[in-house]
């Protein structure tokens, strides 16, 4: 039970909500935890210090019978680093008790004057703590000191989203006023503690990020008016605009030379529409249903990671622009809120709106299984409608751009190398088999499962002979095996090979879709709908919930004017008679 909260917290966090600071998705539930708040309580014996509130730039601190610590002892920062799409150890909004950190005082580096390192002036650099700044790879500056908190925040009473805003960064500013000595060493096990960073360092960087805030600030407000972007392409070049090259590359990184990546937009060049004439299109439905849920248009969210590196309420936005449009929203297990709070926004705007929204959540299978096992049981009980199983990254990638970025250098060290490798680097589980699919239809408990990352029939048969609801043919945006074959020429191919199994699974693609005619082309070859990830990603980084309504709003228009001058009325009518597609001989 929290018994006491200090005055400069109370009143920091009164402010904050009060002059708009803390996003609207969070002001009740602040407002809410502090009026709980007993201020004449005694505090409990066994309390300790833990943050209350860390929104909209400024930490609170209440006072809890339990500290809060990791989950485990496993070495977060490397496994992030392998793989910045895979999630942090532990599930993400989860409510799993964590187990007590014992530190003894007499070993902890983080007493008065610091480790030896320090003393022998071997800082950490600002440059390397910038690294570290998403919501799966997590480190802040207090004071000098740096902090691994990947961990943590997904725990934070007032909400993940500041902490992630400001990974990478010192937050002493916002931090300090309203924080007791020493806040983070009591409340964070040994192995969060990373290092020192050199004060001058620290002063110079506290005025670059004051400055790079306000430019962004200032060049969002300067973009053209959301409803004036006529093409996604556009909302795209907006965001590229002002975003930094960090958040820039991690948004359009591909794996080694993109060919993937390019492949997946050009494969809808490669066939062309074959319109009909002299039909009444007065009325046009588009609707549909995706992953067993009704859709207003045959398309939906992919899910992707980290939105808050764009703007301030992330996955809100998504969240609120889908609901408002009838779409289904796909739920990234490495997303910036946790899981928790995307499903609680979900639930204000279903009771706004008066209808449910369609949301899916996605699913990595890790190497400790107790991880994803939670995280499917919260997103089962919470009410997400399908489960969408990511099985083209069992190991990481090979993003060249990104690690340039970072500064990462290879291996020079000599030695022949003739045994079998069997510790590949990496988050995600390379052990994953089909027999797993067992225990996560156990897990599922008749919640739909539908494997994404497919490209070979096989695959689909075995999916279907599991009981699996269906597929979706991706290469992971071509941020994973570069050259994979892309989705549309895989859902082409299948297609050409059976397409009775075609109609006896359901079958999606995700990659490259850019334009309505792209969807329509798709859905001649059977797939059930087509999934969107980056260009809902721009698109709420340039203008949050209005830039997710009008990229819907294109695409509906792009679909509505191509089904009227091909002559169809409804998605059944949509035909692979329509569409020819020149015809590679690849085997």
């Amino acid at each position: 039970m929290i018994t006491q909260i200090l005055p400069a917290s109370r009143t920091a966090a009164r402010n904050l909500t009060s002059v708009g600071l803390i996003s609207k998705a969070r002001k009740s539930a602040t407002r809410s935890y502090i009026s709980n708040l007993h201020p004449s309580s005694k505090r409990s014996p066994g309390g300790c210090l833990t943050i209350l509130a860390l929104t909209g730039g400024v930490l609170a601190i209440g006072l809890l019978t339990r500290p809060i610590v990791a989950e485990s002892q496993v070495n977060v920062e490397k496994e992030q680093r392998e793989d910045i799409d895979g999630v942090v150890s532990g599930a993400k909004g989860s409510k799993k008790q964590h187990k007590k950190s014992e530190v003894d005082a007499a070993e902890d580096l983080r007493g008065e004057h610091g480790p030896d390192a320090e003393v022998q002036g071997q800082y950490l650099s600002l440059k390397e703590v910038a690294r570290h700044n998403l919501s799966q790879d997590a480190w802040v500056v207090v004071e000098g000191k740096v902090f691994d908190v990947s961990d943590f925040h997904k725990y934070h009473p007032g909400g993940s989203a500041i902490i992630v805003a400001n990974a990478g960064r010192d937050v002493t500013e916002i931090f300090k006023p309203v924080h007791p000595p020493k806040t983070l060493e009591n409340n964070l096990p040994p192995e969060s503690f990373k290092g020192y960073v050199n004060p001058e360092e620290v002063a110079a960087s506290a005025t670059a990020v004051k400055a790079e805030q306000e430019r962004v600030a200032s060049a969002r407000s300067k973009l053209p008016p959301p409803e004036t972007m006529l093409g996604l392409d556009e909302i795209e070049e907006a965001a590229k605009s002002f975003l930094s090259p960090r958040v820039a590359n991690y948004y359009s990184a591909s794996s080694l030379d993109g060919y993937s990546t390019a492949e997946n937009r050009s494969a809808f060049r490669k066939c062309r529409l074959l319109p009909r004439i002299m039909k009444n299109v007065n009325t046009v439905a588009p609707q549909t249903t995706i992953f067993g849920i009704p859709s207003a248009l045959p398309i939906y969210v992919s899910p992707s990671s980290n939105a808050l590196l764009g703007h301030p309420d992330g996955e809100l936005n998504i969240t609120r622009g889908a609901a408002k449009t009838g779409i289904v929203q796909g739920i990234s297990a490495a997303a910036s809120f946790p899981l928790e709070e995307i499903l609680d926004e979900k639930d204000r705007m279903d009771e706004a709106i008066g209808e449910k929204m369609g949301i899916v959540y996605q699913v990595y299978l890790q190497k400790d299984r107790s991880k994803h096992e939670a995280q499917v049981r919260e997103a089962v009980e919470r009410g997400c409608q399908a489960l969408l199983l990511t099985v083209d990254s069992n190991v990481g990638d090979l993003r060249q751009s990104t690690e340039k970025l970072k500064g990462t250098t290879g291996d020079i060290q000599p030695g022949r190398r003739m045994d079998p490798f069997s510790d590949p680097p990496g988050y995600h589980d390379p052990t994953q088999e089909w027999k797993d699919l067992v225990k996560l239809k156990e897990l599922a408990q008749g919640v739909p499962i539908y494997l994404k990352g497919v490209c070979h029939i096989d695959d689909v048969r075995k999916a279907k002979e599991a009981g699996l609801a269906g597929c979706i043919f991706s290469n992971h945006g071509g941020r994973q095996l570069d050259q994979a074959r892309t989705g549309f020429d895989s859902l082409r191919q299948i297609y050409y090979e059976d397409p009775k199994l075609c109609k006896e699974i359901e079958l999606y693609i995700d990659g490259g879709v850019r334009r309505g005619t792209d969807v329509l082309q798709a859905l001649a070859f059977g797939a059930r709908g087509v999934g969107l990830g980056r260009p809902f990603l721009y698109a709420q980084a340039a203008y949050g919930e209005q830039g997710v309504i009008r990229t819907v709003r294109i695409l509906e228009n792009e679909i509505l004017n191509a089904m009227r001058l091909m002559s169809v009325t409804k998605i059944e009518e949509i035909k692979p008679s329509m569409v020819e597609c020149l015809q590679e001989i690849w085997k």
